[in-house]
C-alpha cells in the first residue's frame, strides 16, 4: 500500500511538473532567441556604423584630395596667368596689317627704292629679342637715319637703347647717343655679309650662287608686293621677303645662323628734315 501510494504521490507531481517544465524550456528558448535576436540586431549596428565611418572616411580622403587638386590647379592657373600677362606687358607692341583701301600696284622698277623720301617705323626680332626701329630717308633711300630707342629686356636687366645710325651712300656712321660716341667708315658692297648679299639680290645684281625664287605677289599695307624666297647657301641665309620695290616690308627667315624677322608697322612719305642726316651736335666721331 504504501509502495503504491508513493507511485502514485510520483506519478501526480510528474504530470504536475511537465507543463512547469514545458513551460520552462519555452521561456528559455524564447529567452535565447531574443539574445541571439539582440546578438544579430547589435552586430548589424557594428556593421553599419562601420561601413558609415569607412565611407565618410573615404569621402573626406577623396574630398581632401579633391581640394588639394583643385587649389594645385588654381595655383598653376593662376602662375600661367601671371606669366602670361608678364610676357604680354613686357613684348614690343605688334600690329596686324591696318590698312583697308585700294592697293597701290608693284613699282615699274622691281628692283629700285619706291620712294623719294619719308619714314617708316619697323619692328625686327633677332635671336627672340624684339626692337622698334624707326627709319628716315632721302633720294630714293641712298641717304637713311635709322633711330634705335627700344627698351630691351633680357636675364632680368634691361637695356635703354638710344642709337643712331647715318648713311650716305657708302658712308656710314654708328652712333651711340647716349655716350655721346660714334665711328664712320665706308660700306662694302663685296664684304659678302648677309645683310649685303640681300641688298644685292634685292636691287638686282645678286652674287654669285644665290638662288632667287618667285613665290608670287601678296597686298601688304596697301601695297602689292613681290614676294620672294633668297638663299644663299655659303652663309646658311634663306631669307622670304614682302617687297615694293627694293624695300623690304616684311621678311622672315635665317642670315647666316641668326633666326630674324622684320616688319613695317607704317610709312609716312612726307620729305623728313635734312638735321636727321646729319651727325648730332657734341657726339664725338673716331
Amino acid at each position: 500500500m504504501s509502495i503504491f501510494r508513493n507511485l502514485l504521490i510520483v506519478s501526480l507531481l510528474a504530470l504536475w511538473c511537465m507543463p512547469v517544465q514545458a513551460q520552462f524550456v519555452n521561456r528559455l528558448n524564447n529567452a535565447i532567441q531574443n539574445a541571439a535576436e539582440r546578438a544579430a540586431i547589435r552586430k548589424a549596428e557594428e556593421k553599419t556604423e562601420e561601413a558609415v565611418n569607412k565611407a565618410v572616411d573615404k569621402a573626406t580622403e577623396k574630398g581632401v584630395e579633391a581640394a588639394e587638386k583643385g587649389a594645385e590647379a588654381a595655383a598653376k592657373g593662376i602662375e600661367q596667368g601671371v606669366a602670361a600677362a608678364e610676357k604680354a606687358n613686357n613684348a614690343t607692341p605688334t600690329e596686324p596689317d591696318p590698312y583697308d583701301g585700294p592697293i597701290l600696284p608693284a613699282p615699274k622698277d622691281a628692283d629700285k627704292f619706291p620712294f623719294e623720301h619719308g619714314t617708316y617705323v619697323q619692328v625686327a626680332e633677332v635671336m627672340g629679342i624684339e626692337v622698334k626701329l624707326t627709319t628716315y630717308f632721302s633720294r630714293f633711300g641712298a641717304w637713311q637715319a635709322v633711330e634705335d630707342k627700344s627698351e630691351i629686356k633680357v636675364f632680368g636687366f634691361t637695356t635703354q637703347n638710344n642709337k643712331l645710325q647715318i648713311t650716305k651712300g657708302t658712308t656710314h656712321w654708328d652712333i651711340d647717343l647716349n655716350e655721346k660716341t660714334g665711328t664712320k667708315y665706308e660700306l662694302d658692297p663685296s664684304s659678302g655679309s648677309a645683310e649685303e648679299t640681300l641688298k644685292q639680290a634685292l636691287e638686282g645684281n645678286p652674287s654669285q650662287d644665290v638662288e632667287i625664287t618667285e613665290l608670287g605677289q601678296e597686298n601688304y599695307l596697301g601695297y602689292a608686293c613681290r614676294k620672294i624666297n633668297v638663299k644663299y647657301p655659303a652663309l646658311n641665309m634663306d631669307v622670304t621677303c614682302l617687297c615694293y620695290g627694293s624695300l623690304v616690308l616684311k621678311s622672315e627667315g635665317n642670315m647666316g645662323p641668326i633666326k630674324t624677322s622684320t616688319r613695317i608697322l607704317s610709312i609716312d612719305l612726307n620729305a623728313p628734315p635734312a638735321s636727321i642726316f646729319e651727325v648730332p651736335a657734341g657726339v664725338t666721331i673716331n
